[in-house]
């Protein structure tokens, strides 16, 4: 009688599990199936923003070891890509009841240097200012500047970058000099700060991810103003 009942619990228990995951199942497919929808849908609006960018040809300042990219060009294409950035998000918007957010739109997108820029190998060893002008350097996650140590206009180490910081509603990176004080990598020239180019073309400039909404939305919480940002500079 026992055996009995223990079979009949096995069996019972054994149909219960395979409900359960006949259950599961569709819903596990479903998910995956959206995540795969998601990833073509973005890919594609990747790659119009992409393709709509206007780029004239490079031009470039100074000669030897300070030879760099104009920033003017790096300020025109970085506008470029915001403008039409923000056109497909209202031409994506333009049927809808309501404004779709970028974070749907271009779900967990990630853009790089190359893919703005789109310099050529011959341009490794040159240098790229980072300008402020377009918003560039509002642009980049902090997890693109690490590891990376800021140059000046002809490749003088500045320093490695620290952090970033929030002035008024943008960010900027922050870096350590030879004193060991936090500066910003910013000044009067728009190409005073320069990386090579080989050093960051694979890294990331604009991650649409929830992740960096949240991160950018701390540090905006706790900006500073355009007067505190003094002892940074």
């Amino acid at each position: 009688m026992k055996k009995a009942l223990n079979s009949t619990l096995f069996v019972a228990l054994g149909l219960f599990v395979c409900w359960g995951m006949s259950d599961v199942r569709p819903f596990v497919q479903t998910a995956a199936a959206q995540q795969a929808s998601d990833q073509e849908r973005v890919a594609k609006h990747k790659q119009t923003i992409l393709s709509r960018i206007k780029r004239e040809k490079v031009e470039y300042r100074g000669d030897g070891s300070g030879l760099r990219v104009k920033s003017e060009w790096v300020d025109k294409v970085m506008s470029e890509y915001h403008y039409q950035k923000h056109l497909l998000i209202a031409e994506v918007s333009v049927s809808e009841k309501y404004a779709f957010r970028s974070t749907w739109v271009f779900k967990d997108m990630k853009v790089t240097f190359q893919e703005i820029f789109n310099l050529g190998p011959e341009d490794d060893d040159k240098l790229f200012p980072l300008s402020y002008a377009s918003g560039l350097l509002d642009y980049v996650p902090a997890y693109s500047w690490t590891g990376l140590t800021f140059l000046g206009k002809n490749s003088e180490v500045k320093g490695p970058f620290k952090r970033r910081i929030a002035i008024g509603a943008a960010l900027y990176p922050l870096y350590q000099n030879n004193e060991g004080k936090e500066r910003l990598a910013i000044g009067i020239a728009r190409d005073a700060y320069t990386l090579k180019w080989k050093d960051i073309k694979s890294r990331v400039v604009d991650d649409v991810s929830e992740e960096e909404v949240i991160e950018r939305l701390k540090l905006l919480r706790d900006k500073i103003t355009l007067e505190e940002s003094e002892q940074y500079r």
